[in-house]
């Protein structure tokens, strides 16, 4: 077996048109298509050209995801953080910390089934020696 690439990360959630509103209004996450499936319904995203797929599967009986199952990388995640926190939308802590490769500012935010997403911004350190 040879494995490609990540093809798409699935979250399950109980209200798709309630959860489509939040990743593009609020995530402002592009929204591909929605498909009709014969078990279902799901609500596909492209995050970036070369990214996997982000789907959301309606599905009234989901596990939720307290801990982040991925991350968005983004730009000015202070300034998102913020925005959020001022709008009361639910945000984990701010978190500033260093692995031995970056630098990292980072948070949690939660959608409407309450699932944690990370939103987090790097990087590289200019102190480390290769």
């Amino acid at each position: 077996m040879t494995v490609n690439y990540l093809g798409a990360v699935f979250v399950h959630v109980s209200n798709l048109e309630q959860s489509i509103a939040f990743y593009s209004d609020v995530l402002g996450l592009a929204l591909r298509d929605v498909e009709q499936w014969d078990e279902g319904r799901g609500a596909n995203y492209r995050i970036g050209e070369h990214s996997p797929l982000l789907t959301l599967i309606e599905d009234r009986d989901f596990q939720i995801y307290e801990q982040p199952v991925f991350n968005l990388n983004c730009s000015h995640v202070l300034d998102l953080y913020e925005k959020f926190t001022q709008q009361g939308i639910k945000v984990g802590p701010l978190h500033n910390w260093s692995s031995a490769r970056n630098v990292h500012l980072d948070f949690d935010i939660y959608d409407p089934d309450g699932h944690a997403i990370n939103l987090i911004e790097w990087h590289e350190r200019t102190d480390i020696n290769d």
